[in-house]
């Protein structure tokens, strides 16, 4: 299987779009994308999606921040923007915290993108469950590779880009990989950092340590929110942050994995863009989930 990995695209554009009535966090919002117009290029993406494409990844993942303030109409140009990148069986989005910036942004992003999500508002598996978290994961399997797409995001206040799983989603996490075959290898997509100590209170995964007993040893987490490139452990699970997509870098992870009778043999590189091209940065090697 050939899994490619890139987050924060940042790909809305705001102009045309009256500043008059907003929040006062969206219109905050709106004064940091003004700042960051310039950095986060449509041009830069184009070309990382242009080079993806050429790679002919079975699954894209791609783990949120897609807009800048969760708008209405920035949903709406989020959801033509995947329907031109690829259909819905070939791509797993999870949010970030600004497609879910406020609380009207939910119930937008379901309607312009939501056959890219497991659940809309009004399909909640629970009535306890909040509706930007019912349905998650998302579960994609190939060939003995299982991904699961977690939603971390929800609308915070000003000033606040935490983010959090839930109860009942972590619940459903916990009998997902519960039911997975045991020589399955295990990949879980979110947008915020896994680990409680990666990013400060105001920017963490809130419940990050009841999230740590689920991480499957020995397998990936793929994440996005940092705006950076890192690649680090919890114990035997590899994790894998990778930067925006819209950037000068435009980084994308390229996953090749191969089942070995030990178990997988995954070998990662991360492309980033360099002039009119994409260069490799870093690579690795290595066997997961070991059978016994």
């Amino acid at each position: 299987m050939r899994l490619i990995h890139f987050s924060d695209p940042h790909l809305t554009d705001l102009r045309g779009i009256p500043a008059k009535g907003l929040s006062a966090k969206r219109y905050l919002g709106r004064l940091s994308w003004h700042r960051r117009r310039f950095r986060h290029l449509r041009s830069n993406l184009d070309a990382l999606c242009a080079a993806i494409m050429d790679l002919q990844p079975d699954l894209i993942v791609l783990t949120g921040d897609l807009t800048h303030t969760g708008l209405p109409e920035e949903l709406a140009q989020a959801g033509a923007w995947l329907r031109s990148l690829a259909p819905p069986n070939r791509i797993l989005v999870t949010p970030g915290n600004h497609d879910l910036y406020a609380q009207d942004s939910w119930a937008a992003c379901a309607d312009h993108w939501g056959e890219y999500l497991p659940a809309s508002p009004s399909s909640g598996q629970d009535d306890k469950d909040a509706d930007h978290w019912a349905g998650f994961p998302a579960h994609r399997t190939f060939d003995g590779i299982h991904i699961y797409g977690l939603n971390s995001a929800l609308p915070t206040a000003i000033g606040l880009a935490s983010g959090e799983l839930g109860a009942l989603q972590r619940q459903r996490l916990a009998k997902l990989l519960a039911e997975t075959p045991s020589a399955a290898l295990k990949v879980l997509a979110l947008h915020h950092p896994p680990l409680p100590e990666v990013m400060g209170k105001r920017r963490a995964l809130l419940d990050a340590a009841e999230l740590q007993p689920l991480l499957p040893g020995g397998h990936i987490v793929l994440h996005g929110h940092g705006h950076w490139n890192r690649s680090y452990a919890a114990g035997n699970t590899r994790i894998f942050a990778t930067g925006s997509a819209s950037t000068t870098q435009a980084p994308f992870r390229l996953f090749d994995i191969q089942p070995m009778a030990a178990g997988f043999n995954v070998r990662m590189e991360l492309q980033v863009k360099q002039g009119d091209a994409f260069r490799l940065a870093e690579s690795t090697e290595f066997v997961a989930n070991i059978r016994p």
